[in-house]
């Protein structure tokens, strides 16, 4: 039996447990007590600082690890660290180190043809940021951080003081932060995506629902996204091109986009399986094919491609129900009632209002398909 690394012990981590399972692959998760959610998904735990990448690779080597994955932004590198060292399928551990900031991202990226970037800099002060006369609104954010943590659109000059302290803490008080022109685009979309041995093959597209400002965070997901066929010709070419820039030469990414008219803008890079359901269960559902499982094979040499034909053509999504979308209150009450009703977690009837993504931990429903539903 193979065994596989799990750095990490959040939702995600649980996610490749269940599946690792599934095909009868051995789960090591490593983790600290204090991160893990379901330690009886593994079949052995390590109560370990994931951030002590000597430790974690001694382990490895003690008990033969075949595989190593990643389930967050910190596990990124730990991941690749463990799996150069054991010439092991992975990402270079300088590539992982830096795929996870977003001011180096879009700068490999400069001239991937037909991506498009807004006017951007990295700042260590509010003063840099007030020194760069871009045009209103602006967004600052970390340079490491995912699920809009510590994101701000920014008005006017009045507003930075206080999107500073807010990215302060939300970062831990890592410096810098990355400052763009903020694209008011038409869409923003999410694209799922696996690579192996430097082939990249976007899996699906998808449509995402966003607060807007001030912190953008995310609402809804769908899939596919409601683009023309030839915008999702252009979004396959364009990402599959831009992940080997980045150097994401094997296992998932989730690239966030906006669309803009005929034009396709990057807003970041996530070397891992997205979150929200996005990777698991939606991806799955949509076309049919298993995602999580596939990456598991990334990482232990056994992938076989990706055969796009034999994709289902479903629509799947998931809807967060806040303070934010509370028109879809009366419809969550009944949803499973309805034949497209796939999973309802129920929190409470307290609707929260949301400052960065938690899709677990909130009221939502999960739908799937033939065709979109039309929610009313």
């Amino acid at each position: 039996m193979k065994k596989l690394a799990i750095i990490g012990g959040g939702r995600m981590a649980g996610i490749f447990a269940k599946n690792a399972r599934e095909i009868d692959v051995e789960t090591h998760c490593f983790s600290p007590q204090k991160g893990i959610i379901e330690k009886e998904l593994f079949d052995y735990y390590y109560d370990i600082d994931v951030l002590n990448v000597e430790k974690v690779l001694e382990i490895c080597k003690k008990i033969k690890i075949d595989g190593v994955v990643a389930t967050t932004e910190l596990t990124i590198a730990p991941a690749a660290y463990v799996a150069e060292k054991m010439n092991l399928i992975g990402i270079p551990f300088e590539n992982a180190i830096n795929i996870t900031n977003k001011y180096h991202n879009r700068r490999v990226t400069q001239n991937v043809e037909g991506l498009c970037h807004p006017r951007y800099a990295e700042v260590y002060s509010i003063d840099e940021i007030l020194k760069l006369n871009y045009n209103y609104p602006i967004i600052l954010k970390p340079t490491s951080k995912g699920g809009k943590r510590g994101i701000t659109v920014i008005r006017d000059e009045s507003q930075i003081e206080e999107a500073f302290s807010y990215a302060m803490k939300e970062s831990g008080n890592v410096l810098p932060f990355i400052v763009e022109e903020f694209i008011e685009g038409e869409m923003e979309c999410s694209v799922e995506s696996l690579s192996y041995k430097g082939k990249n093959h976007v899996i699906q597209v998808t449509e995402k629902m966003t607060s807007g400002a001030p912190h953008c965070v995310e609402l809804a997901h769908h899939q596919p996204a409601n683009i023309s066929s030839k915008m999702r010709e252009k979004i396959e070419d364009v990402i599959e091109r831009a992940l080997s820039y980045v150097g994401i030469e094997n296992g998932p990414c989730h690239t966030e986009i906006k669309i803009k008219g005929e034009d396709i803008y990057l807003i970041e890079f996530n070397a891992r399986p997205g979150g929200d359901h996005i990777a698991h269960p939606l991806t799955e559902l949509s076309t049919g094919y298993p995602y999580i499982k596939e990456v598991i094979k990334i990482a232990l040499d056994d992938f076989k491609d990706v055969n796009k034909e034999l994709f289902l053509k479903k629509c799947a999504g998931v809807i967060f129900v806040t303070e934010q979308t509370k028109e879809f209150k009366k419809i969550f009450d009944e949803c499973e009632n309805y034949e497209w009703c796939y999973k309802k977690n129920y929190i409470g009837d307290e609707l929260d209002y949301i400052v960065h993504n938690d899709g677990f931990n909130k009221n939502y429903f999960i739908y799937c398909s033939d065709n979109r539903p039309t929610f009313k």
